[in-house]
């Protein structure tokens, strides 16, 4: 077969519906081709294509190629196409999963197609990824936030529920600021100039979140970390988006005495508290009741006309170990909320079995 016949049968095939743009991001660009499976794509994603290795995408061009198209590959691009290819690598992505049709950052394309192709994590065989459950977990670590006059900052970032927290360090209680998720725009910028691979990694791997009145921008220290957050926060973005999110249940016992807990008491007892404002520690006497953890003033049993001092829904927390480096006390337990972190440290007393682990028990009984 002539080239000029080859190269006509190539157009006719691109012009079939959905191979006239490219598999991956959409682009009107079609020169290119993955040969082992059929479909069409643009010269960007053909660069990332060929990183991948034959044994994954053998990408030959549509006109500088043209010896590699015989009847037998025309025959199979007629069989498959693009929007078959589609329909098979892309049957499962989740809503929240940051795609080349979203935004044209290198990063994303490159991420977009080795987990399409070399991980298949969204074909029928692996539905498991996006098989989520809201809440989940709080998610917690360091990231290089960019303040206002451009400068980078280390903060420690809390995504819990609908918020997004950011803390001088992880063992202070009150966030320096929080942003709530529903409706906001999470993407990760396209490179500027002079941000290639020997920028900073606060440069090279940052994200945004933009809400009506702002824009904030937080980078990790590596690209698998950047998209573990950016998925994170979209997912919390769309899922209490939605109406029936976007009030949070609350609970407010802040009042309650001590008598009118009754006997629906699972754990009391000692603990260490640590003050929000001023990061001092105090003795705490602390009562588990009804998935509420009430506190009280008093280090001993409260008086049955005692009001507790304040009240957390554990049903509305993330419980977890402290970090004893940061918090420089041993025994310590968090709980965020979607307001601030709050710290106790598990006290032994007199009483205490020889076999007791104070930091297991307190988390057992909170609900870690």
């Amino acid at each position: 077969m002539s080239a000029t016949k080859t190269l006509a049968k190539i157009k006719e095939l691109q012009q079939i519906d959905g191979n006239s743009s490219c598999t991956d991001c959409g682009s009107d660009d079609v020169s290119w081709a993955v040969m082992n499976h059929g479909f069409f794509i643009c010269v960007n994603c053909a660069g990332i294509h060929r990183g991948l290795g034959v044994h994954h995408s053998q990408v030959r061009s549509t006109e500088l190629d043209i010896k590699c198209w015989n009847d037998t590959i025309l025959g199979e691009f007629r069989k498959k196409g693009n929007s078959k290819a589609r329909r098979t690598f892309e049957k499962d992505v989740p809503s929240y999963y940051l795609t080349p049709y979203d935004c044209t950052s290198d990063l994303v394309r490159k991420h977009w197609i080795e987990t399409k192709y070399v991980a298949q994590s969204f074909t029928e065989d692996k539905p498991s990824m996006v098989k989520v459950r809201m809440p989940e977990r709080a998610m917690v670590g360091w990231l290089n936030k960019c303040n206002d006059s451009g400068k980078w900052q280390r903060r420690y970032v809390v995504l819990y529920r609908d918020k997004l927290s950011y803390f001088a360090d992880s063992a202070t209680s009150l966030p320096k600021g929080s942003i709530p998720l529903p409706n906001t725009k999470v993407t990760i910028p396209d490179r500027q100039r002079g941000e290639g691979a020997k920028a900073p990694p606060f440069d090279r791997f940052k994200f945004t979140v933009k809400t009506q009145d702002r824009t904030f921008t937080f980078a990790p220290d590596s690209v698998d970390k950047l998209f573990d957050w950016v998925h994170a926060v979209r997912r919390s973005s769309i899922f209490y988006g939605e109406s029936k999110f976007k009030q949070l249940p609350q609970v407010n016992e802040t009042k309650k005495e001590y008598q009118a807990l009754g006997s629906n008491v699972q754990f009391q007892g000692v603990l260490g508290k640590q003050g929000g404002s001023f990061m001092t520690w105090k003795t705490r006497w602390c009562v588990l009741s009804g998935h509420v953890l009430y506190y009280f003033k008093s280090s001993n049993t409260p008086k049955p006309g005692d009001s507790c001092a304040g009240s957390i829904p554990i049903v509305m927390c993330d419980v977890r170990e402290a970090d004893e480096k940061m918090n420089k006390k041993s025994n310590c337990f968090c709980l965020h909320t979607t307001d601030r972190t709050f710290f106790f440290q598990v006290r032994p007393i007199l009483t205490t079995p020889p076999s007791w682990n104070p930091k297991s028990h307190a988390m057992i009984h909170v609900g870690l």
